[in-house]
C-alpha cells in the first residue's frame, strides 16, 4: 500500500469535505446473515469430495469473517494433510490439524443439480453439483481467536463503490447499466469478502453530467451529492486509466471519520476491481474487528433509557453478542440506566465506532447526565461509593426499536 498526495486526494481530504461527509451520511448497516455460508461447484457428492472442498472454503471463510488476508499467514505448510507426520513435534500442530480437518467446523450442508460441466481426474465430463456449506459461527470465531486474528461482526458498513474509468474505448462510470461484466466483477469480489455494497443506479438516482470529472478531479461536494440518496456508511472512489500494458488505479476510502488511499499497477480491470475491494475490506476490518492487542481489557459502561424489563433483557443480550465482548456483568442499576462491567477484546474507542452501525447504543456525554443525577454533598473517594457516573468510563442511551 503506498500513501499517495495529488490534487485529487487534497481537495477530497479538505476540512469541509469531512464534514459534509460525516454530517450527510445516516448509518445503515447491513448484517450479513449467510456470513458462514459458501458454496462451490463438485464433481460428485462422496464425503471425500467435501472434505476437500471443505478445507479450500475454511481458507476462504477465515478471509472473510477476519476481513484480512493476513490470516491466510498462519496456515499449514502445503504439504502438512498429506504428511503431518513431519510436523508433530510443532507447537502448533494440534492448531494446524484443525484448519485441515474443516467438516467438523461444518453445522449443514446441501447439494444442488448444475448445468455446469467439470472435468475429473479422469479426464471425464460430468454434470456439476453446487455444494453448499454453512459453517458454525462459534467454531470458526474460536478458531480465529486462536490465530490470534480479528474477528468482525455480522453487522459492516455499507460501501458506494465510485469507479471512474479512462481506457481505450473513452471515459464512462462503472455500473450494472454500463458495464454490467465489471459490475458483477466488483458485486462477486464483494460477496466473497464479505462486504455490503452499493453500486450507482442512474435511473433511480439520476447524476450531473459532469460526474465523470467530478470524481476524477477530486470535487469532494458534486461526489458527496451523488451519494447521498444512497446512505452509505463508506465511499470507495476508484480513478483507473489505461497505463502502457497495465492499469493503473488509485482508491480512496472514505467513512466520515477518516480516510486512507491506494494506489496499484494491475494487469486487467477485473484486478483492478478485484484491489479495490480487497483494499475496502482489509480498511474496514482494521477499524471494526475486534483485535485481541488493542487495548483489550475491562471498562465499565453506563447506558440510560432502560424503562422496561424487556429493555433490561435486550440490552444484555445485545452486549453479549457482539464478536468484540468477551465478559459482560452487571455492577448495579437504578433510575433507568445500568452500569456494566465489559471485557473487551479491543478498546472502548473500536467499542463506540462498532456501535454506531446499527444506533442501538448512541453516546451520551457526561455533562448531560449529570443533570438527573443525585450526588452526595461531601466528595467520595472511594470508587466503590461514588455516583454510578462518576464510575463509568463511557455512556451510552438504548435505543429500543
Amino acid at each position: 500500500m503506498k500513501m499517495i498526495k495529488s490534487s485529487f486526494l487534497i481537495r477530497l481530504l479538505s476540512p469541509l469535505f469531512l464534514a459534509t461527509l460525516l454530517l450527510s451520511q445516516q448509518v445503515q448497516a447491513e448484517r450479513l446473515l449467510n456470513l458462514y455460508t459458501l458454496s462451490s461447484l463438485v464433481a460428485d457428492t462422496s464425503d471425500e469430495q467435501r472434505a476437500v472442498v471443505a478445507n479450500v472454503l475454511l481458507r476462504e471463510l477465515l478471509v472473510r469473517v477476519s476481513g484480512t488476508e493476513r490470516v491466510l499467514e498462519k496456515m499449514p505448510p502445503e504439504d502438512f494433510s498429506k504428511t503431518p507426520e513431519l510436523y508433530s513435534e510443532s507447537p502448533h500442530f494440534e492448531l494446524w490439524t484443525e484448519l485441515t480437518s474443516a467438516q467438523h467446523l461444518i453445522n449443514q450442508y446441501s447439494y444442488t443439480a448444475s448445468s455446469q460441466l467439470l472435468t475429473t481426474s479422469s479426464g471425464e465430463q460430468v454434470n456439476a453439483q453446487q455444494l453448499e456449506l454453512t459453517f458454525g459461527e462459534a467454531g470458526v470465531k474460536q478458531l480465529l481467536r486462536r490465530l490470534q486474528a480479528p474477528v468482525w461482526d455480522v453487522n459492516r458498513p455499507k460501501v458506494l463503490f465510485w469507479v471512474a474509468l479512462e481506457g481505450r474505448g473513452g471515459r464512462t462510470l462503472i455500473t450494472p447499466e454500463s458495464n454490467l461484466p465489471l459490475s458483477n466483477v466488483l458485486i462477486s469480489q464483494s460477496e466473497k469478502r464479505g462486504v455490503p455494497y452499493l453500486l450507482p443506479n442512474f435511473s433511480l438516482h439520476p447524476v450531473a453530467d459532469t460526474l465523470f470529472s467530478d470524481i476524477w478531479g477530486g470535487f469532494s461536494q458534486q461526489i458527496i451529492t451523488a451519494s447521498e440518496p444512497y446512505q452509505a456508511d463508506a465511499i470507495a472512489v476508484g480513478k483507473v486509466r489505461a497505463s502502457g500494458k497495465h492499469w493503473r488505479v488509485e482508491w480512496l476510502l472514505l467513512t466520515g471519520m477518516s480516510s486512507v488511499s491506494h494506489t496499484a499497477s494491475v494487469a486487467t480491470l477485473r484486478d483492478v476491481l478485484q484491489e479495490g475491494v480487497n483494499f475496502t475490506a482489509e480498511q474496514l476490518s482494521s477499524r471494526y474487528a475486534s483485535h485481541a492487542s488493542q487495548n483489550a481489557g475491562t471498562y465499565k459502561i453506563m447506558v440510560s433509557n432502560l424503562r422496561q424489563v424487556q429493555d433490561y433483557a435486550a440490552i444484555n443480550s445485545y452486549l453479549n453478542n457482539l464478536s468484540l465482548t468477551r465478559k459482560v456483568r452487571v455492577v448495579y442499576s437504578a433510575d433507568q440506566r445500568v452500569l456494566f462491567e465489559v471485557t473487551l477484546r479491543g478498546g472502548l474507542d473500536q467499542l463506540s465506532v462498532n456501535l454506531t452501525l446499527d444506533n442501538r447504543l448512541k453516546e451520551e456525554s457526561f455533562l448531560g447526565l449529570q443533570q438527573s443525577t443525585n450526588y452526595p454533598k461531601q466528595p467520595v473517594t472511594d470508587q466503590q461509593n461514588k455516583p454510578m457516573a462518576e464510575q463509568a468510563d463511557a455512556y451510552f442511551r438504548w435505543e429500543a426499536n
